[in-house]
């Protein structure tokens, strides 16, 4: 199979690429950027793989996108393009490729009105298809599938750095995008129940949880794995979907602050007569940091599903983890190559693309992953990649 992977200079390109050069039957990976050729081309050069060719492509131009996407299976938009995730999209369609992304920010109803015409060429584009809407998504269809009626589903996420602050020298570290982090720690907590969408406070529901690292403290975010379970299964009588995350103490406390402090604005501010972004200020003293002299940060990511319900007439819970350990061989296998950061979103892409380019998701149109890929296949591989996957089901009293 032929894929075509845009953002390449991205984090999650990156281990979208070692993924897929790690798989026999993907002979050709198509990867392009517009902006920071340099370090994609230095990418290409370090992977030294036959397989790779490199461009430089503004994806959002639909017309040059999909004549670059021609001869190839599938699309792999990894490039962060508010406001025009659909124009990738529809070159995709016009190419003949399967689509997928791991977010367009808000483009779903844009996206989801182009279903006929993927239908009717027998293609397929699946959207937020990343870690967590995702991944966590299809963590949710795989312990529904396992039960007969399901009541609630509640997800209990961590990004923890396991090294101590006390042998760090940055004041900040973070294991994903910075500005995500600070927009999730300031808005809405997004629940479902009884039937209806809930914005609660931030960070709103606070409880200790048992993580394999250790016990943190998971809170509410503007996720949006409630709404969208909800109306994917609005048929199995769920009563309550609720998605929490923790970090660690230390990055919670430091979050929170700049946060109250109103670091996460995006709306301009008057300081001295000049209109200034409080989150631009941020950004720009974070990035004047030196760089990190004591040990690095360390991330593990753990995400659990719990699925409560009834199996054979017995209340019944299902419990799913999916781990990134950064002491695991899978994790030395990619950061070896030159995976860095919160690098597993790119990994679930990758995944979902192989399956698309393999005929392994049937269904087409426009989906949700949880709406139409194998969610028992998914974990599989998601545990033959090299994740730590545990899944655990007990009778509830």
């Amino acid at each position: 199979m032929k894929i075509a992977l845009t953002g390449g200079a991205g984090i999650q390109a990156m281990s979208a690429m070692i993924y897929l050069l790690d798989q026999e039957d993907v002979d050709e990976i198509f990867v392009s950027d517009v902006r920071h050729l340099e370090r994609l081309e230095q990418r290409i050069a370090r992977l030294g793989d036959r397989r790779l060719r490199v461009s430089c492509l503004d994806c959002t131009d639909e017309d040059a996108a999909a004549q670059a996407f021609t001869g190839y299976d599938v699309v792999i938009n990894s490039a962060m393009v508010k406001g025009r995730f659909v124009n990738v999209t529809r070159a995709a369609l016009a190419a003949g490729a399967h689509y997928l992304d791991m977010t367009s920010l808000g483009e779903e109803p844009l996206q989801f009105e182009l279903n006929d015409e993927f239908e009717k060429r027998g293609l397929t584009a699946i959207l937020d298809m990343g870690t967590a809407p995702g991944l966590s998504n299809i963590m949710a269809a795989y312990c529904i599938e396992r039960l007969e009626r399901t009541e609630s589903i509640d997800f209990a996420w961590g990004v923890i750095n396991v090294t101590p602050a006390d042998r760090q020298t940055r004041p900040m570290q973070w294991g994903y995008g910075f500005e995500g982090i600070m927009h999730l720690m300031s808005g809405p907590s997004i629940v479902y129940e009884d039937g209806e969408i809930k914005r609660l406070e931030p960070r709103a529901m606070p409880e200790p949880y048992p993580f394999k690292s250790g016990e943190q403290v998971i809170a509410g975010m503007p996720h949006r794995e409630p709404e969208m379970l909800a109306e994917s299964f609005a048929d199995a009588g769920i009563r309550r979907i609720r998605y929490r995350q923790a970090f660690d103490a230390e990055s919670e406390r430091k979050y929170a602050f700049l946060r109250d402090l109103g670091f996460a604005s995006h709306e301009p501010i008057d300081v001295n007569g000049a209109q200034v972004a409080p989150y631009d200020v941020l950004w720009a003293l974070i990035e004047r940091l030196p760089p990190e002299r004591g040990q690095p940060a360390r991330f593990v990511s753990e995400g659990n599903c719990i699925a409560r319900g009834t199996k054979d007439g017995v209340r019944t819970e299902v419990r799913l983890m999916v781990r990134t350990d950064p002491d695991s061989e899978m994790h030395r296998h990619f950061t070896s190559r030159g995976a860095y950061g919160s690098y597993r979103t790119g990994i679930c892409a990758a995944i979902t693309a192989v399956m698309l380019g393999r005929g392994e998701v049937t269904k087409r149109g426009v989906y949700r992953p949880e709406q139409c890929v194998p969610a028992t296949d998914y974990i599989r591989e998601q545990r033959r990649v090299g994740m730590e996957v545990e899944e655990a089901v007990r009778e509830l009293e």
